[in-house]
C-alpha cells in the first residue's frame, strides 16, 4: 500500500513506523493539489491520502485567535480534491478526485461535523499506530474492490494470482477511452499487468521468487533488471519513488552511460539528494578480499564503485546539465550513488569489516541483495 501523508506538519511518530508495513511519503496540504495535477509526469501514485487533524495545543503551539478547527482546513482540501477534473489521474488511471481520503483525528475532534458528499473517512488516533494503519487499510481494501468490479466492467482483466491483484490491459485499445467512477482510462499509461495489491500470500511468493533469482549461480544482470522493473517496490520500499531503468546519458563526446536505475523521487525532487544512481552487480560477487590484518573491498565492489563514480563526474559537469533536464525533469547535479551487489557475509567479523571498508567510500552505498530480500521478508512476518 502506498500513502500521502499529509497536513500542516508531518508526524514521525506515525510515518517512521508505518513505513515497517507500506511507502509512505508526506506532502504538505499547500503543495498537495499542485502535485496530485503532476503527477501524469512525476508518476505520483497511491492507494490513499491520510491527513492529520491535530489540535494546535496537541502540537504544543501556542493557539492563534484566527486559526480555525484543523477540520475546517481539510474539508475546503478535500472539497477541491473533488471537484478535480477526471484528467488529474495516476498514470495508471485511477483518479485523483475519487481517491479514499482519511483523517486521523484525536477523541475531541472524532464528532466534528464533516459532509457526508466528501466521502471522507475519519479515523480516532490510537495509541499504537499500527492499529491506525490497520484500519486505513480496510478503507483501501473497499476502495480496491469497488476499482476492481469497475475495471471488470470497463472491459479490463483482473486477476488474482499467487496472492496478488493484479490489472491487465484492456480487452481492445478502444477499452482504454472508457471512463468509470474511478478510473479514466485516457490516463493510463500502463502496458502488461500490473499489481494493485499483495496479501500475505502475494508479499510471500514475491519474496519466494526473488530468494530463487538469487541463488540461482546462473542468474544475469538482465535477470534481476526485469525482476525489479516487474517488482519496483522491491527497490523503493519505504518512500514513494518512480524507479527509471536504462536511462541513457550522452556526455559532449559521444559517450554512453546507462545506469541501470535512476530512483527518481517523486515529492521533494528540488533537493539533489533525494534522487539515487543505481547500478546493479551480480548476488555471487565477492564482497571483501585480503588477508585478515589487510581487508579491503573486492575487485568487483571496487570496479562498480569506479563506474558509478562516472555517473557522478556526468552529473556534475555543468556542460551536461541541458541534457539531464530534457531527459530526468531536473537539473541534476549530485545525485546518491549506490550499487546492489553480493550477499551479506555470514560472520558478525565480516559484516563489521563491510560496514568499515564503507566508512572509506561515504560517496556509494554498498547495499547487498540480502538486505533487500530481508525488507521484504519483514513484511511477511
Amino acid at each position: 500500500m502506498k500513502l500521502i501523508l499529509t497536513g500542516d506538519y508531518e508526524s514521525p511518530a506515525l510515518s517512521d513506523v508505518w513505513r515497517q508495513r507500506c511507502a509512505v511519503e508526506f506532502i504538505p496540504l499547500s503543495r498537495l493539489i499542485a502535485l496530485l495535477k503532476d503527477s501524469q509526469s512525476s508518476g505520483l501514485r497511491a492507494d490513499a491520502i491520510v491527513a492529520l487533524a491535530y489540535t494546535e495545543i496537541e502540537l504544543s503551539i501556542e493557539p492563534s485567535e484566527s486559526a480555525g478547527s484543523p477540520i475546517d482546513t481539510i474539508v475546503k482540501l478535500v472539497e477541491s480534491l473533488r471537484k478535480l477534473d477526471s484528467i488529474y489521474a495516476m498514470p495508471d488511471g485511477r483518479k485523483w478526485n475519487a481517491i479514499p481520503f482519511v483523517v486521523i483525528v484525536s477523541a475531541e475532534l472524532f464528532s466534528a461535523p464533516i459532509p457526508q458528499s466528501l466521502e471522507l473517512s475519519v479515523v480516532m488516533q490510537h495509541n499504537d499506530p499500527l492499529d491506525t494503519l490497520k484500519e486505513i487499510e480496510q478503507i483501501f481494501r473497499q476502495y480496491r474492490d469497488r476499482l476492481f468490479d469497475e475495471l471488470d466492467n470497463l472491459g479490463l482483466l483482473v486477476a488474482y494470482d499467487h496472492g496478488r491483484y493484479r490489472v491487465g490491459p484492456a480487452l481492445t485499445p478502444r477499452e482504454r477511452d472508457k471512463e468509470g467512477y474511478l478510473y479514466y482510462g485516457p490516463a493510463d499509461q500502463r502496458g502488461g499487468y500490473y499489481t494493485v495489491d499483495r496479501d500475505i500470500v502475494g508479499i510471500q511468493y514475491e519474496v519466494e521468487q526473488f530468494e530463487v533469482l538469487i541463488n540461482n549461480p546462473d542468474v544475469s544482470e538482465l535477470d534481476l533488471q526485469r525482476f525489479f522493473v516487474e517488482n519496483p517496490h522491491f527497490l523503493i520500499a519505504t518512500r514513494l519513488l518512480q524507479p527509471l531503468p536504462h536511462v541513457a546519458l550522452v556526455d559532449r563526446g559521444g559517450k554512453v552511460l546507462i545506469p541501470d536505475f535512476v530512483l527518481k523521487p517523486i515529492v521533494a525532487s528540488i533537493r539533489d539528494s533525494n534522487w539515487e544512481v543505481l547500478d546493479l552487480k551480480l548476488p555471487q560477487a565477492k564482497l571483501l578480499a585480503g588477508p585478515r590484518d589487510h581487508v579491503r573491498f573486492s575487485r568487483d565492489v571496487v570496479q562498480a564503485i569506479a563506474q558509478v563514480k562516472d555517473y557522478k563526474d556526468y552529473f556534475e559537469d555543468p556542460r551536461n546539465s541541458d541534457q539531464v533536464q530534457l531527459i530526468l525533469g531536473h537539473r541534476l547535479r549530485h545525485p546518491r550513488l549506490g550499487v546492489l551487489i553480493g550477499r551479506l557475509p555470514s560472520s558478525v567479523t565480516e559484516v563489521e569489516e563491510l560496514e568499515k571498508q564503507q566508512t572509506r567510500e561515504p560517496g556509494v552505498r554498498i547495499v547487498t541483495y540480502d538486505e533487500i530480500l530481508e525488507t521484504q521478508k519483514k513484511l511477511v512476518s
